[in-house]
């Protein structure tokens, strides 16, 4: 009889190491989903280029201001055109700004004083004419790449173009564009 206990022993001890381990796999397995889930997107603080847009632009910059929670600042490209403080660029000086938005897509605001038609094609990525948008009382002109999925919101001033691009929806490039403020140059 003693026999037969500790062979049930040792099968029930069996089990419950077998548990035990697969119970700790699984928790394993939870935590590492968990961290993925937590994805951190990396964001940049873009004031010192906005700053120096200001400062350099030969147009009137501009720079988002107010954007609602959720709009997260990815990348922030500024070309300055070959300018040296206090000189004039030589090149187009261009800035590119990207966003993540609220529903986890791409958006980017991009300004510069390049070839209107040059730029327009470039960054909405040969974008054909798909209506309008009217925001803060401009129309700006919707342009949509169909084969990359790609949407802009074009508006052109008497001395730079601004695009609105991404694969965000119409409506969320429009809360870009709304958030536009002009800056104000420093004083000299």
């Amino acid at each position: 009889m003693s026999s037969g206990g500790r062979r049930t022993d040792s099968t029930f001890l069996g089990y419950a190491i077998v548990l035990g381990a697969i119970a700790l796999v699984v928790l394993v397995m939870t935590l590492v989903v968990d961290a993925r889930r937590e994805e951190r997107i990396p964001t940049v603080d873009y004031t010192a280029d906005a700053l120096t847009l200001g400062e350099i632009a030969p147009y009137r910059a501009y720079a988002p201001e107010g954007l609602p929670e959720g709009w997260t600042p990815t990348s922030s490209r500024l070309e300055t055109g070959g300018a040296l403080p206090g000189g004039e660029p030589t090149e187009p000086v261009r800035w590119t700004l990207g966003f993540a938005t609220p529903e986890d897509r791409h958006a980017a605001f991009h300004i510069s004083d390049a070839d209107p038609e040059e730029f327009i094609a470039e960054v909405s990525m040969d974008g054909e004419p798909d209506g309008e948008s009217t925001v803060d009382g401009q129309v700006w002109e919707r342009r949509y790449n169909e084969t990359e999925g790609e949407r802009s919101l074009v508006l052109r001033t008497d001395d730079a173009t601004l695009v609105v691009s991404g694969g965000a929806s119409y409506e969320e490039l429009e809360t870009l564009a709304g958030a536009l403020e002009p800056q104000t140059p420093p004083q000299r």
